[in-house]
């Protein structure tokens, strides 16, 4: 039930939410704070011990409003949407991502306080010329079934986007990752920011790079980010690492 983290929602003050390619959920405690008991949880009960596609979470959105979870399948190129209390609303095999790879789908979405959805896909919009990346916005719920509007994300040229999160502003940051050889497998994070006022249908929607993460920083597989206000008005980023099952790699 633990390791495997691709995104990481903030649902209130102090606690953190992690959801795993392996179709687990851990609610805990963030760092720094009076500690409790994490919580884990599945999902997907169902296909627990089915194979990894069926359970595959690789991006997460979440409305406080409504308590609503939104996550990604990346196996299956599906959307499933939770009620408070995991309990799960509505799924759906969105039609515009199956041509997406099943292991380089949709890997970083984002509900926008207006209701829209932006979803970036981990695969390159062509393997020729800028490293760009197939994207989508989405005027409401992907659940409900309206076609997103199309345009392609450009962030750090080389790198992926993992998963993204909103500041106060309006603006995002994307978490970005390179796979870098040989094996064993090691990792490049580069984070960069961009303005979803700036996202145009058919255009391309630019980020600017903010930092890369390199020591003393403790490098693995960032895949996951969260973002909140501290009381004293500072903004806090949280990263959390997929390990992958490997020997090699940590959660951190």
């Amino acid at each position: 039930m633990f390791g495997g983290y691709s995104a990481l929602l903030r649902p209130e003050p102090d606690r953190l939410l992690a959801l795993s390619d392996r179709g687990g959920v851990l609610a805990f405690t963030k760092p720094g704070a009076p500690p409790a008991a994490p919580r884990f949880g599945s999902a997907f009960p169902a296909v627990a011990a089915g194979a990894k596609a069926n359970r595959d979470i690789e991006a997460a959105a979440w409305d406080p409003g409504s308590q609503r979870l939104w996550l990604v399948q990346e196996g299956q190129n599906a959307v499933a949407r939770y009620g408070p209390g995991m309990v799960l609303e509505a799924r759906r095999k969105v039609p515009e991502w199956q041509i997406w790879p099943r292991n380089l789908g949709a890997e970083a979405m984002l509900r926008l306080p207006d209701g829209q959805f932006i979803v970036l896909c981990e695969c390159r919009a062509s393997w020729f010329g800028e490293f760009r990346h197939p994207a989508f916005l989405y005027a409401d719920d992907p659940v409900q079934g309206g076609r997103g509007t199309a345009f392609t994300f450009a962030g750090a040229g080389g790198f992926r986007p993992t998963d993204m999160a909103q500041l106060p502003d309006g603006r995002v940051l994307i978490l970005m990752r390179r796979l870098l050889w040989p094996i064993p497998a090691r990792f490049a994070i580069k984070v960069v920011m961009a303005d979803p006022a700036e996202i145009v249908p058919g255009q391309v929607w630019r980020g600017r790079e903010l930092a890369e993460l390199t020591a003393p920083w403790p490098i693995d597989n960032y895949e996951g980010l969260a973002i909140e206000r501290e009381a004293d008005g500072q903004l806090v980023a949280w990263i959390i690492s997929d390990e992958n099952g490997a020997v090699s790699q940590r959660v951190l």
